[in-house]
């Protein structure tokens, strides 16, 4: 009889939890990337002076619970081959095999682990990017807030989210002309996100 109690027991234990990640679940909203207003932008040294590209073709989703933030999810996947600098010889260079290595490796993806809020709209975000098929974790400092777009002003929930962070080029086995660049990369995603529908 006592086992039999403790058996019923266990399985009112996980039918609770299950139930309380289900509700906590329900919670959670949905976005999605808007394409048209999601850029990823990098900026590296070379020289004494900085110098600036940009990926334009993102998806990604946010996973996102107001009122438990911590729970937020993150992921997103980058063309590489939508890599722009501005300038074509750079470019090329930049989407070879001694760096993005677009032929072999056409994307990039981000995909989030843990979430500690900072601030009411703010906080770090630590989580595995992959590049080159190499995969290493990375935190970003984080911002989730109403949009200031004129043109969404229909658009009844979209948010703008920014997340800026660093990453060693070297990691990923981009070490090419190390005396003339430095190993530092700084990234910023600045992204619209609207509720998926």
């Amino acid at each position: 009889m006592r086992k039999s109690l403790s058996k019923g027991c266990a399985y009112c234990v996980a039918f609770i939890v299950l139930a309380g990640f289900a509700s906590s679940a329900a919670h959670a909203e949905i976005y999605i990337f808007d394409a048209r207003r999601t850029e990823v932008r990098f900026t590296y040294v070379m020289g004494i002076s900085k110098q600036q590209g940009h990926f334009n073709q993102v998806q990604g989703t946010l996973q996102f619970d107001e009122k438990a933030p911590e729970k937020s999810q993150v992921s997103a996947t980058i063309a590489t081959a939508s890599l722009g600098t501005g300038e074509p010889i750079v470019d090329d260079e930049l989407k070879g095999s001694d760096f993005f290595n677009v032929a072999a490796d056409p994307v990039m993806t981000f995909k989030s682990r843990a979430v500690r809020s900072t601030g009411a709209d703010t906080a770090e975000m630590t989580g595995d990017i992959t590049v080159n098929g190499i995969t290493m974790p990375v935190t970003f400092a984080i911002s989730l807030h109403p949009h200031t777009d004129p043109a969404l002003k229909h658009s009844n929930g979209a948010r703008e989210f920014v997340a800026t962070g660093r990453i060693q080029r070297s990691a990923f086995r981009m070490t090419a002309y190390q005396s003339m660049v430095g190993d530092d990369i700084d990234i910023e995603i600045d992204a619209i996100v609207r509720k998926k529908t």
